[in-house]
């Protein structure tokens, strides 16, 4: 396809165990994560008092640099290999493997690389290395089964299907994007973007399930339409596209208050999220799927037990 981004598949072990102490840490992301606060509180029990006191406090803001080394190292069969491999590498390594990407890199990297693994390294400890293995291998299953619809799915499309209406618009200096599986941070899908690259965890909102449950895909369409400002924002896009700044004169709210529904409806797959080359959304526009899967959904939940 002329001049459209490609996509690459990656899994490992090392992404999930970032993107769950990300989840731990990052309050304003963890409220909107399936696990919800039972997770934190169970969580909590199985660290030791001190490691919990610190990760309070804990500032840590470097998922993105990580993911983009864990795409880059050779070892990551397991958390432990990708640690030890991280620990090898001397700072001026790991700033050669990031400045083709990065913009801007910290001068301390030794010292950010050093509180990484220990952090790392203890939560993989203490909770990452427990984590139900049925959790992993459905991760692991999800990039299998991408793999092989990616070579028939238009790129565009791929990222739409499974970040829910995610919509990474082609740009001249976008060549690739990395998607990612993980399980933390659903509903939600974690996107950066780079020079000529952009990586996106993607959400499998039923790897803790033995079997796919109708429920996790029904309650949030379901929740989301029984509000009657995100059907007025619904019924606008049904229209024409539009920015955050247009629905909010539409609807005439709080500028975060559309925010809040904006993002509520792109979670339950209702609306797609525009993207061009950042992770500022441009606009937005109305996931007609959504009104066909309805009925499916609903057929299966009534006639299914779960």
């Amino acid at each position: 396809m002329n001049g459209l981004y490609s996509i690459r598949v990656e899994w490992s072990p090392a992404y999930e165990c970032i993107i769950s102490l990300y989840t731990y840490i990052y309050e304003k992301d963890r409220k909107h994560s399936l696990l919800g606060t039972a997770w934190l509180e169970e969580t909590k029990q199985k660290l030791p008092a001190s490691f919990v006191d610190e990760l309070a406090d804990e500032r840590w803001e470097v998922l993105h640099r990580l993911v983009l080394l864990v795409a880059q190292s050779p070892q990551t069969k397991s958390v432990e290999e990708f640690l030890e491999w991280l620990e090898s590498i001397p700072p001026g390594d790991i700033y050669e493997r990031l400045a083709p990407w990065v913009e801007t890199i910290p001068l301390n990297l030794g010292e950010i690389r050093d509180r990484s693994l220990s952090l790392l390294t203890r939560w993989n400890e203490y909770y990452f290395s427990k984590v139900d293995p049925r959790i992993l291998e459905s991760l692991q299953r999800s990039a299998d089964e991408l793999k092989v619809r990616a070579k028939e799915t238009p790129p565009i499309d791929l990222v739409d299907h499974v970040t829910n209406g995610i919509w990474i618009e082609p740009m001249a200096d976008l060549r690739e994007v990395v998607l990612i599986p993980q399980y933390h941070c659903a509903h939600s899908s974690v996107l950066d973007f780079y020079r000529g690259l952009a990586t996106c965890m993607y959400p499998v909102k039923d790897a803790a399930t033995i079997k796919p449950q109708t429920l996790l895909e029904l309650l949030p369409i379901t929740q989301c339409l029984a509000d009657e400002k995100r059907l007025q924002i619904l019924r606008c896009l049904a229209k024409k596209t539009c920015t955050l700044g247009e629905l909010q004169k539409q609807v005439s709210l709080a500028k975060s208050t559309v925010h809040h529904h904006v993002t509520a409806l792109r979670r339950a797959g209702l609306i797609r999220a525009h993207y061009t080359g950042s992770t500022t959304i441009s606009y937005y526009s109305l996931r007609e799927a959504f009104v066909e899967r309805l009925p499916v959904l609903l057929r299966s939940f009534f006639h299914t037990s779960e």
